[in-house]
C-alpha cells in the first residue's frame, strides 16, 4: 500500500515534515505498543511481577478481578496499537485508524490509570515544603514513585498522550492539513479569528466549571487547620489531629488544590500569555505554550483517573455506598474538574497558535480580549 501523500506534507518543506512529527509520532506509538506487548508477555510468563494498582481507595480497575484481565488487556492494547501504528506509517486506515487511536487512549486512561497518579502529583507538589517538615516523607515519596505499580501507571499515562497525539496527527494527515498546526489548505485569517473567539469563550466556560469543582477538595481539607472536621466524625478527626504530620500533609494537599484553581485562571487571562510583573526576571516575557499545556494536561489526566477511581470504589462497595458523603462527592467531582481542565487546556492551545513555521499559515498571537500582539 502506498503511503498517503498528505502524511508527509506539512505545507512547507516535505523533507522537514518527513523527519518531523509525521513520522515521529507513529514510531513512538509503535514503540509504546511493543513495550505494552512485552509487559503483557512478561506478566503472562511470570518473568515480571503483575504490577497493577491494588492500593485501597485509589480505584484500581483490577482489584478483585484476578490476574488474567490485566494481562489480556495489556496484550490487546499492544497488539491493536502495533497494527494502528503500522497503518499510520503506511498512510492507510483512514477514520478507522483514528477511531482506534482514540479508543486506545481512552482504554489506557480508564483501565490502567487510577488515583495513584494524582496522589503522586499531589505529594510532588507539596514535597518542597512538607518534605522539610514531615520526617521520612521524601523517602516514602521516592519509594512510591519507583514501585512497579506506579511505574506501570506512568507507562500507561504516557500511552494516553502518545495515542491522543497520534489520533490528531493522523486526522490532519488524512484531511490534507498541516500535521504540525492542523490548519488546512482552506485556511483564512477571518476563520482563524473566529476560531480564537470561540476557543476563548469555550475556555472561559471550562475554567469556570473547573475552578468551582477544584475548590471542593480544599473545602474539606483547609478547615482542618482551624480544628473543623468536614466529612468525617469527631473521633476520626481526633485521630488525625493527634498526628501533626498527617494534618500538615492534608492541609498541604488542600492548598495544592487552591493553587491549581488559581493556575487554571491563567488559561483565559493575559498573565497566562505573558508572565506577570511580579515574576522577577520573567515579567513581560511570553509564556511558552508547552509550559502551560504539558503540566495542565498531565493534571487533567490524573484528575479524570481519580474521578473514575472514586466512582469505581463506590460501585464496588455496593448499594450502601451509593449515598455519598462529603469525601465521596469531592473525589467523584474530580473527574468533572479533569474534563473541564482538559477542555480549557485544549482551548488555550488552539487560541495560542501563531504562524506555523512549517506551512506558513496563521496569525500572530493575541492576548485574551485582543490586548496586544504577543508573538515573538
Amino acid at each position: 500500500m502506498a503511503a498517503h501523500p498528505s502524511l508527509f506534507d506539512s505545507g512547507a518543506d516535505p523533507g522537514h515534515a518527513r523527519h518531523g512529527r509525521a513520522t515521529t509520532v507513529p514510531w513512538a506509538a509503535l514503540a509504546w505498543s511493543a513495550a505494552a506487548l512485552a509487559l503483557g508477555l512478561g506478566w503472562l510468563s511470570g518473568v515480571l511481577p503483575l504490577s497493577v494498582g491494588e492500593t485501597p481507595g485509589l480505584g484500581s480497575f483490577f482489584s478483585g478481578r484476578g490476574e488474567a484481565l490485566p494481562v489480556v488487556l495489556a496484550l490487546a492494547l499492544g497488539s491493536v496499537g502495533a497494527v494502528c501504528s503500522v497503518l499510520i506509517l503506511r498512510g492507510g486506515g483512514g477514520r478507522a485508524v483514528e477511531a482506534g487511536a482514540w479508543a486506545l487512549a481512552a482504554l489506557a486512561l480508564l483501565v490502567f490509570v487510577d488515583g495513584n497518579l494524582l496522589a503522586l502529583l499531589g505529594y510532588t507538589m507539596i514535597m518542597p515544603v512538607a518534605g522539610w517538615v514531615v520526617p521520612g516523607l521524601a523517602e516514602i515519596w521516592l519509594l512510591t514513585v519507583v514501585e512497579p505499580a506506579s511505574l506501570t501507571g506512568l507507562f500507561f499515562t504516557a500511552g494516553v498522550a502518545v495515542w491522543v497525539v497520534a489520533a490528531l496527527t493522523h486526522r490532519r494527515a488524512v484531511a490534507g492539513a498541516c500535521v504540525w498546526c492542523g490548519r488546512g489548505p482552506q485556511w483564512s485569517a477571518g476563520a482563524e479569528r473566529g476560531t480564537r473567539v470561540r476557543a476563548l469563550r469555550a475556555g472561559r466556560i471550562a475554567v469556570a466549571v473547573g475552578a468551582v469543582t477544584s475548590l471542593l477538595y480544599p473545602s474539606v481539607r483547609i478547615p482542618w487547620l482551624f480544628g473543623v472536621p468536614v466529612g468525617m466524625s469527631e473521633e476520626d478527626f481526633a485521630a488525625i489531629s493527634a498526628d501533626p504530620f498527617t494534618l500538615v500533609i492534608g492541609v498541604g494537599l488542600g492548598a495544592a488544590g487552591l493553587v491549581g484553581a488559581v493556575l487554571m485562571l491563567g488559561l483565559v487571562q493575559g498573565w497566562g500569555v505573558r508572565f506577570p510583573r511580579w515574576m522577577v526576571g520573567l515579567a513581560g516575557r511570553r509564556v511558552p505554550v508547552a509550559v502551560a499545556v504539558v503540566p495542565a494536561t498531565l493534571v487533567a489526566v490524573a484528575l479524570v483517573a481519580m474521578g473514575r477511581g472514586a466512582l469505581t470504589e463506590i460501585l464496588r462497595g455496593g448499594p450502601e455506598t451509593m449515598v455519598l458523603d462529603a469525601h465521596g462527592v469531592v473525589f467523584v467531582s474530580m473527574g468533572v474538574w479533569g474534563l473541564a481542565l482538559a477542555a480549557a487546556t485544549a482551548a488555550y492551545a488552539v487560541r495560542r497558535r501563531a504562524e506555523c513555521g512549517r506551512c506558513g499559515r496563521g496569525l500572530p498571537e493575541v492576548a485574551p480580549g485582543g490586548i496586544g500582539a504577543v508573538a515573538g
